[in-house]
């Protein structure tokens, strides 16, 4: 008798070593014609982040990372500068009774006396910001980028979704190892470009830490959040393409 269990055990451990070996190979190794026009198209559909100073992080098509930045157009004031158009300009002044009479060459320039500058009081500072409330200011940017790679992740299970649906309604076998294979790697390519995208975003928040005497480890949050809410999307794509 326990010849016979004994017997029967090794032949249930060779079973499941073969389904798990085929398991693995068909959802890792064997190779699937996974090309989707439609697919690639959500993937490559352009990230655009706006941050606190008007100026854009973008992640294009090709994975190119374009950083518009914010345009100040500096307007120069007539009273600080002031250029003749006439031929010549000619001042005339009283001097004890005397006319004084000079001549200024076309194209000159005529810059006035320089205002004393005003010391600078107690209370006029402009207050230092916080970490926390620089931090504050590129929330919504986190958000947004957090927004965007939700919006392509569920258009992505859409698509698996409608070619599932399809193949069924065809009576198309249905193959889990390419559905898999084809969505958990378009996901990844996704992640990537996430990943891409909000690098750019925490490299501003450092760099406007550091600016203002604070270390750029104050957002180390970020990353913390960022991470959790990425495999909280991965979780999710799992359970809904093993779930077809």
């Amino acid at each position: 008798m326990k010849k016979k269990f004994k017997i029967a055990s090794i032949i249930l451990g060779i079973t499941v070593l073969c389904a798990a070996g085929y398991i693995l190979y068909i959802m890792k190794f064997k190779e699937y014609d996974v090309a989707d026009e439609s697919v690639d198209e959500i993937i490559g559909e352009t990230f655009e982040i706006e941050l606190p100073d008007g100026s854009k992080i973008t992640l294009n098509e090709d994975g190119e990372v374009l950083e518009d930045a914010s345009t100040v157009t500096d307007s120069t004031s007539e009273d600080n500068e002031t250029t003749s158009s006439t031929d010549s300009t000619i001042s005339t002044t009283k001097n004890d009774g005397n006319v004084v009479t000079s001549t200024q060459p076309a194209g000159t320039t005529t810059k006035p006396t320089p205002k004393p500058t005003q010391p600078s009081t107690p209370g006029n500072e402009e207050a230092k910001p916080t970490v926390s409330s620089i931090k504050e200011k590129y929330t919504p940017a986190f958000h947004a980028l957090e927004g965007q790679a939700d919006t392509k992740l569920n258009a992505l299970v859409g698509r698996a979704k409608n070619e599932y649906l399809s193949k069924k309604d065809n009576g198309e076998k249905i193959d889990y190892g390419y559905f898999y294979n084809k969505y958990t790697s378009a996901a990844a390519e996704l992640e990537g470009r996430t990943d891409t995208v909000f690098t750019g975003v925490l490299k501003a928040v450092e760099k406007d830490l550091e600016k203002n005497g604070y270390d750029k480890s104050d957002a180390n949050s970020f990353v913390e959040q960022y991470n959790a809410h990425k495999k909280s999307r991965k979780d999710s794509l799992m359970k809904k393409v093993t779930g077809l």
